[in-house]
């Protein structure tokens, strides 16, 4: 919990509501693997360490619950989500369905400034090096693609799903085989959509995303 209390200094400085803080500072946890897979929340341990009420940390864990990175459990509590390979398979079937008819909706609106962007983005996940780095720049990379699709109830509900994976995406972008192979498909992504090839466009994204979610699912088999 020491490593929490560090992630609840760095959150603290942000001006919000204290319950954002504390789901800010629990989020980051888990994501960097401080908090793990199954592992209970207690409120009052929570509420100690951030100097909160129970209520607010309860907030907080809704929060969280409702981006399906916790789980409630009646009569248990909060603990940390821990997904089955059906949920990892069920969650790639949505972003692939999702992603592929906003990203054929984009494409008839991407002007030449807008690739120069995405191109200087995938630039620049080249060269990254940390962690948090190489996360930003790919989320970047996926939402400056859809961003014309004019749908953003369609990309909210991408982004939640997105962050039940993000535990996940952290491990995966650690292995330098991933990132290698993630930018080879992001660069033909790229290419496919400047030749405004709409159907093996999405072909390719479908592949990359469900590439993905194999890799994680052998993650949680030898986890």
């Amino acid at each position: 919990m020491e490593q929490l209390s560090s992630l609840a200094l760095l959150a603290q400085e942000k001006r919000q509501p204290a319950s954002g803080i504390v789901a800010d500072a629990v989020r980051e946890a888990i994501f960097r693997g401080v908090l793990k897979r199954g592992e209970p929340l207690r409120q009052d341990a929570i509420a100690k360490q951030f100097g909160v009420s129970q209520v607010t940390v309860r907030e907080a864990l809704r929060v969280l619950g409702d981006e399906g990175i916790v789980d409630i459990i009646p009569r248990r509590g909060a603990v940390v989500t821990s997904l089955s390979p059906d949920d990892v398979e069920e969650i790639v079937e949505l972003r692939v369905a999702l992603e592929t008819m906003l990203i054929a909706r984009a494409i008839p609106r991407l002007g030449e400034d807008d690739f120069e962007t995405i191109e200087a983005i995938v630039r620049k996940l080249d060269k990254a090096r940390t962690l948090d780095d190489q996360l930003a720049l790919n989320l970047d990379f996926h939402q400056h693609l859809y961003a014309k699709a004019g749908r953003p109830r369609t990309l909210a509900v991408l982004d939640r799903l997105r962050l039940a994976l993000e535990p996940y995406l952290r491990l995966l972008w650690t292995r330098s085989t991933y990132k290698s192979r993630s930018q080879g498909d992001h660069r033909d992504i790229i290419a496919l959509c400047r030749a405004a090839d709409v159907k093996k466009a999405q072909a390719a994204l479908s592949k990359h995303i469900t590439k993905t979610g194999e890799e994680i699912r052998q993650l949680l088999h030898t986890d």
